[in-house]
């Protein structure tokens, strides 16, 4: 809150009426501050005196975006009914009259969308009884796979009319600097604030505060110690720092710190490669959880998948691929037993990439039926945002009539989800998908090369 009031200020101090393209320019890793100040400032808590709306809109081509942004709007317009009884409370009667952005948005008319987006943010704000008030568009897009098309929207943005105190706000990154060629263009009338939110720093604060007798805040500290020091290189850090959290895990009693301990410091020394000290904290750690689980301790049932997916890796390192698979396969099997159907998938997915980058083809087959068979435990949002469509393309490959039963079961679960002409539409994603997960794949066999 001290960050986003920071944040507040500065706009206080930079921004003017007459800038119409706004831009907070921080670093990657910052922008949920920037969506934590554009939801504030949306709400009734904001501190500003504008009118803030907030979009993820995904951005996928020059042309359609407006549209799209108001085909946003009218939805959380309509979906929103707390947001309206909050404006009925505060004096706002009636509806708002958004014929005209209805009729563009049904017919599809890009063109007309995009004179329209400016007249829609006026028409709101006087409809809110706000019409001297300056309105914030703000926007961070949940997709956009080109920022030289998404320039080229906000330079049509610029050059349309636009009505007074209409103000549009983004994020960009401080080392990409993606707008900085259209902000240029416009000096006059657009803002580039930049600040230095700290967050590491806070985030190690609100992380290690407590009683010096606390063991979390203590273990946490070693965590913060173990990275500092691995990012350095620096070897005996790392382990002075390791043994410290073991050390506060073993004496606390509590499993669950234990077997965070072992497995935070074990993924800590897969850098400087000391196999054998790996081994042995990932043996105890995996004992521990499954010591717990046996006592009905929940919290330790993604942990020890945790545990099989970098006992895994760690045989993937040593060259042991066949051993690596059955961890992954494990993995993914318990995970399966423990109902969490969504990580069985992405474990079986891993396994079946890796297998097939090194020919093995029974284990590649194996995974991927194993995939199929939770076919009727996974709803349409659980198949779209899990990588079971892929595993699902290479299933319905197979001509094998021993599985023509659930091949139907799967085509049909596939349709339901993606429409008739799924398979060329996964073939797609599946291209720009896999890619970097192939390369991870392929650059973790040449390690092992």
């Amino acid at each position: 809150m001290q960050r986003l009031n920071a944040m507040a200020r500065q706009w206080q101090q930079e921004v003017r009426p007459r800038h119409r393209l706004i831009r907070w320019m921080l670093r990657p890793e910052d922008h949920r501050m920037y969506e934590g100040f554009c939801r504030l400032e949306a709400s009734q808590h904001g501190s500003l005196n504008n009118l803030f709306v907030f979009f993820y809109t995904p951005f996928r081509e020059t042309e359609n975006f407006s549209h799209a942004i108001m085909a946003n709007w009218l939805q959380e317009y309509d979906d929103n009914t707390e947001q309206k009884k909050i404006l009925a409370a505060a004096g706002v009667r009636g509806e708002w009259d958004t014929t005209i952005f209805r009729t563009a948005v049904a017919a599809e008319d890009h063109a007309a969308c995009v004179a329209l987006l400016p007249q829609m943010t006026r028409s709101y704000r006087e409809w809110l009884g706000m019409p001297g008030t300056n309105l914030v568009l703000a926007l961070l897009p949940k997709e956009m796979p080109s920022p030289p098309a998404f320039a080229a929207w906000l330079e049509t943005w610029m050059r349309q009319d636009l009505p007074d105190g209409i103000q549009l706000l983004l994020f960009d990154h401080a080392q990409g600097n993606f707008w900085g060629a259209i902000f240029d263009k416009h000096p006059s009338h657009s803002c580039t604030m930049q600040h230095d939110l700290r967050m590491e720093q806070a985030i190690r604060e609100i992380a290690t505060a407590g009683a010096a007798t606390d063991p979390q805040a203590s273990f946490r500290q070693c965590l913060f110690g173990m990275g500092e020091a691995s990012a350095k290189k620096d070897r005996q850090g790392t382990q002075d720092w390791g043994e410290k959290a073991l050390a506060l895990g073993r004496r606390s009693g509590d499993a669950l710190l234990l077997a965070t301990a072992c497995i935070s410091y074990a993924g800590m020394l897969f850098n400087f490669k000391t196999h054998e000290k790996i081994d042995t904290l990932l043996e105890e750690g995996l004992q521990v959880c499954i010591k717990g689980i046996g006592k009905g301790e929940e919290s330790m049932k993604s942990l020890l998948l945790q545990y099989y997916a970098y006992k895994g890796s760690h045989c993937q390192i040593r060259k042991q691929r066949k051993e690596a698979l059955g961890w992954f396969m494990r993995m993914g099997e318990e995970a399966a037993a423990f109902g969490f159907f969504t990580q069985s998938i992405s474990a079986w997915y891993k396994t079946f990439i890796f297998a097939r980058y090194r020919n093995f083809d029974t284990e590649k087959d194996k995974a991927v039926l194993a995939a199929m068979q939770l076919t009727d435990k996974l709803g349409p949002e659980e198949i779209l945002s899990s990588e079971y469509p892929f595993l699902a393309a290479a299933f319905v490959q197979d001509r094998l009539d021993k599985w023509a039963g659930l091949r139907q079961q799967v085509e049909e679960k596939m349709q339901q989800a993606c429409g008739p002409g799924w398979r060329e539409e996964v073939e797609e994603m599946e291209k720009n998908y896999t890619r970097q997960r192939v390369r991870e794949v392929e650059q973790q066999a040449l390690m092992e090369d």
